[in-house]
C-alpha cells in the first residue's frame, strides 16, 4: 500500500493534471492526499477539484505545514510518496510493489521516480543543461537500479535523496523526521530572543524539504530508481517567493493564465501532451498542448 502527498498552491489546472497522471500511471493501491494553500480567488477552484476528484483527500493548510504532514503520516500506509502539483507521472511506473519492498529491504533510503538512465542532465541554475553525476557503479535488484550516493559528488540529483518531488520513502522513517521537525518548528516559533520574522520557518513545501536535509547523514547511503524515470516536473511558473527556482524559460504560463483556463471549464489531457526525450527531472513541458 502507498500514500501520496501532493503539495499544491494556486495551481488548480496543473494539480488536476498531476492527479490524473498519478491515477493513470502509478500503483492502484495508492491513497492520494492533497495538502493545499490558496491565495484570494483560488478557493472556489479547489472546491471544484474536490468535487471532481472524490477519490482524493484534500486538506487545506492553515499554519504549520509540518503539523499537517505529521497528521497525514499518522494515517498513511507503509510507503509514502511526495509530489508537487507541477509534477507529471508521464509513463507507467516500472517497479512493482514487490520491487519497492525489495529495494527497501536492501537498505535503500528512497526510491526515486524522477530518476533513470535517461535523466543524465541537470540545470545548475543558469538555464544551461550539463551532465549530471550518474554513478559509475549501479546494481540491479529486480526492476530497480541501486547505487551508493556517497560514491559521487554532492550536488546532483543522483546524490540527493531527501526530495519531496517524486520520491518514495518508508513512512516509519518520514514520521520520525517530521516529528522532530514539528518540535523544532514550535521551538523556533516560540523563541523570544529574536524577532519572529527572523526566526520562524516558512510554512511551505520548499521549507519542509530544506529542513529534511538535517537527516542527510542519518539515512542509508543507498538510493534506488527504475531504469527509466516516470515522473517529470514541468516548471512553467512559480507560485512562491521563498526559493527562486527557475520557471517559464520555454513555456511560460502564469498562475493567472492557467486559472483563467480552469475557470472556463477547460482541463489538460495527459494523452494529448507530447512528452518525449526526458533528460532532466525538471524539464518544461508544453502542458497547454493538451488543453481541451
Amino acid at each position: 500500500m502507498f500514500t501520496s502527498i501532493v503539495f499544491s498552491k494556486d495551481r488548480p489546472l496543473q494539480l488536476d493534471l498531476c492527479l490524473k497522471s498519478i491515477k493513470q500511471n502509478l500503483f492502484a493501491n495508492n491513497k492520494i492526499v492533497v495538502l493545499y494553500a490558496t491565495s484570494d480567488g483560488y478557493d472556489i477552484n479547489y472546491n471544484q477539484l474536490i468535487d471532481e476528484h472524490l477519490d482524493v483527500e484534500f486538506f487545506k493548510q492553515r499554519y504549520s505545514i509540518f503539523e499537517h504532514i505529521r497528521t497525514i503520516l499518522d494515517d498513511a500506509s507503509e510507503h509514502i510518496m511526495f509530489f508537487t502539483d507541477d509534477d507529471i507521472v508521464y509513463r507507467k511506473c516500472q517497479p512493482t510493489e514487490d520491487d519497492i519492498n525489495s529495494a527497501f529491504n536492501n537498505d535503500a533510503c528512497c526510491i526515486s521516480l524522477r530518476l533513470g538512465l535517461n535523466t543524465s542532465m541537470r540545470d545548475y541554475g543558469d538555464g544551461v543543461l550539463r551532465r549530471d553525476n550518474i554513478p559509475e557503479q549501479i546494481m540491479r535488484i529486480c526492476n530497480t537500479l541501486v547505487w551508493n550516493r556517497t560514491s559521487i559528488p554532492v550536488g546532483g540529483y543522483w546524490a540527493y535523496p531527501l526530495s519531496v518531488d517524486g520520491h518514495i520513502f518508508k513512512t516509519s522513517d518520514m514520521k520520525k523526521f517530521t516529528e522532530e521537525l514539528c518540535v523544532l518548528n514550535q521551538y523556533y516559533d516560540n523563541c523570544g530572543e529574536v524577532p519572529r520574522a527572523k526566526r520562524a520557518w516558512n510554512q511551505t513545501p520548499n521549507e519542509f524539504e530544506s529542513k529534511l536535509q538535517r537527516f542527510f547523514f542519518d539515512i542509508s547511503p543507498i538510493m534506488a530508481c527504475a531504469e527509466y524515470s516516470c515522473v517529470v516536473n514541468s516548471p512553467n511558473n512559480r507560485v512562491q517567493n521563498t526559493v527562486a527556482n527557475r520557471s517559464g524559460d520555454v513555456y511560460n504560463y502564469t498562475a493567472l493564465d492557467l486559472k483563467y483556463e480552469f475557470d472556463e471549464g477547460r482541463r489538460i489531457s495527459l494523452d494529448r501532451i507530447t512528452i518525449d526525450d526526458i533528460i532532466c527531472p525538471h524539464q518544461e513541458i508544453n502542458i497547454l498542448e493538451g488543453l481541451s
